[in-house]
């Protein structure tokens, strides 16, 4: 028996690397910034019949413009169990791949400040769609440092040329140990969507069409118990021909406090163009050029991104 499992033992590894440029011209909402550097990842491990797994690794960002080490790296260690239909995560281990929230719940800036997830992530995937909960572990609770973790649910299932998806995401907010009558407080947001999926029909890689709902639940339990709700809907549609793009956002309703989302839909009203390119999307190298127009209190803002991320794996099989 322990000859059987030794024989199915297999010595895996990945590494990769994460570039952006992602400037940031948003008069209307907030102040200005710029986000460019890179991160270097890597990753080592063994699995057992590619089902259990074990991996260890470093994630680690410069941020261009500063001290090379101003950032730690961030560990990377994790079991994953991958049994069809289900995959299974617990540990520190990379959000990308697995979560795909809209902006207004959890902005890009998450990606390029945290890539990984403390926690724990539970998916199941089908040929019709997916479901998936996790929670993300961001701030233990120490005499200095607040307790903060996030956690949430997402899923969709597609009917034909038609989809719906949901995504809801709930992050909890205390003081620290020592504190007295703190604050805690309780953020996030639901969203529903309904679209139509056309790409099949028209000479084009991508045509999407949906319009959802957006509330988000907010409750401060030092000043107010009641929950705030205000919500709003949301229309979008994307168009994409030979990684040539537009994908366009229009918002109106409520304007909203998501404390890990986007600024721009504190507003009422607000619409969004991104116009771009894809050269490379493959598995192994992926590349973004976009260019976004934010039309937010009467007036347009932009921004611009360069992302770039490369992966490269192997697997080196026991004899």
């Amino acid at each position: 028996m322990l000859s059987q499992i030794s024989l199915a033992q297999d010595f895996e590894w990945n590494a990769g690397f994460d570039g952006f440029l992602d400037n940031r011209e948003y008069f209307s909402i907030e102040n200005p910034q710029t986000i460019f550097g890179s991160r270097i990842r890597g990753e080592i491990g063994g699995s057992l019949d590619g089902t259990h797994r074990l991996r260890v690794g470093l994630n680690f960002l410069f941020e261009f413009g500063s001290d090379p080490w101003a950032q730690k790296p961030d560990i990377t260690a994790y079991y994953e169990l991958d049994h069809k239909p289900f995959n299974f995560f617990i540990g520190a281990f990379p959000r990308r791949k697995l979560l795909d929230y809209p902006l207004a719940l959890l902005s890009d800036t998450l990606h390029y400040y945290r890539p990984n997830i403390q926690g724990v992530y539970l998916g199941f995937n089908k040929t019709w769609g997916y479901q998936n909960i996790f929670i993300d572990w961001t701030s233990r609770q120490t005499d200095t440092e607040p307790e903060r973790f996030i956690f949430g649910q997402s899923g969709e299932a597609h009917f034909g040329m038609f989809y719906y998806n949901h995504h809801f995401m709930m992050g909890h907010f205390a003081g620290t140990a020592l504190e007295q009558n703190n604050s805690l407080r309780d953020n996030g947001g639901i969203d529903f969507n309904l679209g139509t999926n056309l790409s099949s029909l028209v000479p084009l890689d991508t045509l999407l069409f949906s319009v959802g709902t957006l509330v988000s639940l907010d409750r401060d339990r030092q000043y107010y118990l009641d929950w705030q709700t205000p919500a709003g809907f949301t229309v979008r549609g994307m168009v994409m021909w030979k990684g040539l793009g537009l994908e366009g956002l229009y918002y109106s309703g409520e304007g909203h406090t998501f404390l890990y989302g986007d600024p721009f839909y504190k507003l009422t009203k607000y619409g969004r163009l991104d116009i771009f390119w894809a050269p490379f999307r493959s598995e192994t190298v992926r590349g973004k050029l976009n260019i976004a127009f934010h039309f937010a209190n009467g007036q347009v803002d932009y921004s611009q991104q360069i992302l770039l991320s490369i992966d490269l794996d192997g697997v080196r099989q026991s004899n």
